[in-house]
């Protein structure tokens, strides 16, 4: 089986909270102080977001940093049988 790594766990659910907050990537990337390249990056799953990344994207979204780290830490709970 072919499980996504964490990183593009996280991507997808930072791409999913801002669609769902009708942002383009250039608006989320303003609005955190993150340069669009790297939200981009972030959000393909092809770089790590260190932790102030992280907090202004949450931030950004008006969302708490463990919404935007939730995907990851559920499916890790679901691979040791946690959930």
């Amino acid at each position: 089986m072919n499980t996504p790594s964490p990183s593009r766990k996280l991507g997808r659910r930072i791409r999913t909270l801002r669609e769902a907050a009708d942002l383009t990537t250039e608006a989320l990337a303003e609005t955190a102080a993150v340069a669009v390249e790297r939200l981009a990056a972030f959000e393909a799953g092809t770089a790590d977001a260190d932790y102030r990344a992280l907090l202004r994207i949450a931030r950004a979204l008006g969302r708490p940093v463990a919404d935007l780290l939730s995907a990851v830490e559920e499916d890790d709970d679901d691979a040791r049988g946690e959930a």
